[in-house]
């Protein structure tokens, strides 16, 4: 059987990255500015973006998600340029674990600041522009500890949980206006937030039983997500599953 390649046409296109200085935000910034869109990176770590390749369509952006007014400044200076958001693709987050009782208030915060209220903040300055332009998609990130959790990782799995909770409500609020929001559940990727909170022990049997993946092997799905292709998905939780790995045998 011949395999079946699929490619992309994002000519045209504004596609905004939160999170694009590594993991699969850079991935998913650089396979839509492959695909020929105008892709604005942003992230809070203005020297790593500074080693994204410089690109006539690639625009890098310092952002703090944690402040609503920084969200709505970068949407604002967004339109001032292009004039008009086609779709985002919202990777930011962060995972610092702790067991609760050693959890201090700071931290607790944060977590909600960065991986639950930076995404509203995108979201809601999002909306505005994409209900006049009758169209356009959102992505959002949640993972699989949301619901089955994981020792000291309790302040990231409620955030994460959360963002299901917002995505079911926004995609209610904008199916009349033709846009579309969704959750994705992006499996085990070799990203920074994945690789510095899991201790190595947790890696390896990870990597024995299901495999760790790149952050490229999730982009086609997202591209899908961002595609005509994906039209009438909108507040879905798109879980990407893992194959468990197969047991090597001695020959």
């Amino acid at each position: 059987m011949t395999a079946l390649t699929v490619t992309y046409d994002f000519s045209g296109s504004t596609i905004f990255v939160v999170g694009a200085a590594s993991g699969i935000g850079r991935a998913i910034a650089l396979a839509c500015h492959q695909a020929g869109a105008n892709v604005w990176a942003a992230d809070i770590d203005t020297p790593a973006l500074a080693n994204l390749p410089k690109g006539r369509n690639l625009h890098p952006v310092t952002l703090d998600v944690s402040s609503s007014c920084a969200c709505r400044a970068v949407i604002d200076e967004i339109m001032a340029s292009a004039g008009q958001i086609d779709a985002a693709v919202l990777t930011a987050a962060m995972q610092i674990r702790t067991p609760i009782d050693e959890t201090p208030d700071e931290l607790w915060q944060k977590h909600l600041d960065v991986n639950l209220s930076g995404v509203f903040y995108l979201v809601r300055a999002l909306i505005p522009v994409m209900k006049q332009q009758k169209r356009g998609s959102i992505i959002t990130f949640t993972s699989g500890l949301a619901a089955n959790g994981w020792p000291g990782a309790a302040a990231y799995a409620a955030t994460k949980a959360a963002i299901v909770g917002l995505v079911k409500s926004a995609a209610l609020e904008l199916r009349p206006h033709g846009v579309r929001i969704n959750a994705v559940s992006p499996g085990l990727i070799a990203t920074p937030v994945f690789l510095n909170s899991a201790s190595p022990d947790e890696i390896a049997g990870y990597e024995k039983a299901l495999g760790v993946s790149a952050p490229e092997d999730a982009i086609h799905m997202l591209m899908h997500l961002i595609s005509d292709g994906s039209a009438s998905i909108s507040g879905t939780v798109v879980e990407r599953r893992l194959i468990p790995a197969t047991p090597k045998t001695d020959p």
